[in-house]
């Protein structure tokens, strides 16, 4: 227990000293920050501070009933009690660190590195006014960098992840008929989640992923009925340990008689297959999260297909959109993240995404982690069109099965 906590808090070790900063301190309370879960697994519910040193020293402050989880967590060299004054604990911790830079969870683009309100920051600094007069940093550049480089155990449970999203694809493709709702088809995802006793990724339930037939957007399966020669979406990520797989993939319904997609879906499907696969080869520590987006953008652009109309890929981890480097191209509303540089250990999503006018649609998300040399795919690629056989079945029967 607690194995990646100690695994990122040595990482926010090495940064710290990497970047020549004193401390980093993290202020919380009922788990406001969203680093917490990553960085201590523990929360507090009063206010409480986490203290890690260049030193390699981990200091956590709170009050006297949230001290048992933190002592037993391990993670921490000292825990400081306070019975009603964390500011008087806190000034005291920090004057006798005599830290001449703090880094703070503050960010104007990261929301994941922006933990710390503005209320609580100048209640921070009117604490530490009389033992402190150095300089606050932002933790931006280096809690971006524990969040996206996973280590070996992160990497094990998204793997793991990946593997029941796959399963519980394999089995509900035998199930799915055409004369189905989006509905009904999301409620066999439900229902296989149920069985391997697992929770939707997403929101952390056993809710449906998903499913469009139409309408395409980010948005629930709702009372559409599939029909022959349809193309259906589905978007799925499972829960496994705190972390979280992100795969997609677009069925074709035969029609009557067909045994394989028309032509002009299958042209479709191998544009986007070639297009994941020229941003997997782009993919190595150091490339620039554009030059990966580019790579596929280009690849539609010389078929003469429409733009991808977002990032080709996101990296995944304890969120299905985990922040940190993007697989985008260089759009003002994606900000810096496509300027980032790859990282071995970092895990993406590679989706480039295909709507054309005449109906055909196609997403193909692939998750994948980023090696010394180039990539390694945690997914079994889809590299042929998935076709459902025409037989038509009633699917109402799947919903009343499953719990309110």
């Amino acid at each position: 227990m607690y194995q990646v906590q100690k695994e990122k808090l040595n990482q926010a070790v090495e940064s710290l000293r990497e970047q020549n900063i004193d401390i980093w301190l993290i202020l919380t309370s009922e788990g406001s920050d969203p680093c917490i879960p990553l960085v201590t697994g523990v929360g507090t519910v009063g206010p409480g501070v986490i203290i890690v040193t260049k030193k390699g020293e981990k200091f956590a402050l709170c009050s006297s009933i949230d001290a048992q989880d933190i002592e037993e967590s391990e993670l921490f060299d000292e825990v400081y009690k306070h019975s009603g004054s964390l500011a008087v604990l806190l000034a005291e911790v920090v004057g006798k660190i005599n830290p001449n830079k703090i880094a703070l969870n503050i960010s104007k683009e990261e929301h994941l590195t922006d933990g710390l309100t503005a209320g609580r920051y100048r209640w921070l600094k009117k604490t530490l006014k009389d033992v402190f007069e150095g300089e606050y940093v932002s933790s931006e550049e280096f809690l971006t960098l524990i969040r996206s480089i996973k280590s070996k155990t992160e990497i094990e449970h998204i793997d793991k992840a990946v593997k029941i999203t796959e399963a519980i694809y394999k089995q509900v493709f035998t199930e799915m008929k055409a004369g189905m709702t989006e509905k009904e088809l999301g409620a066999l995802f439900v229902k296989e989640l149920e069985k391997h006793k697992v929770v939707n990724g997403v929101d952390r339930t056993l809710s449906m992923p998903i499913v469009l037939k139409e309408n395409i957007a980010h948005r629930g399966p709702g009372d559409a009925v599939v029909e022959e020669g349809d193309l259906v979406i589905f978007d799925f990520s499972v829960e496994v340990n705190g972390y979280v797989s992100d795969i997609a993939r677009t069925v074709y319904f035969l029609r009557e008689g067909e045994t394989e997609a028309p032509e002009e879906i299958q042209a479709a499907f191998s544009a986007v297959h070639e297009a994941i696969t020229k941003a997997a080869l782009m993919i190595k520590p150091g490339v620039k999260g554009h030059e990966v987006d580019s790579a596929a953008r280009k690849h539609y652009g010389s078929l003469g297909y429409p733009e991808i109309t977002h990032a080709t890929g996101h990296q995944i981890g304890r969120d299905v959109h985990d922040g940190g480097v993007l697989l985008g191209p260089r759009w003002k509303r994606y900000g810096n993240a496509p300027f980032g540089e790859l990282k071995e250990g970092m895990v993406f999503t590679i989706e480039p995404t295909l709507f054309l006018d005449n109906g055909i649609h196609f997403i193909v998300e692939e998750n994948v982690v980023v090696t010394s040399d180039g990539v390694k795919y945690l997914t079994e690629r889809q590299d042929e069109i998935i076709c459902i056989q025409t037989t038509k079945k009633e699917g109402k029967e799947i919903l009343e099965k499953i719990p309110d």
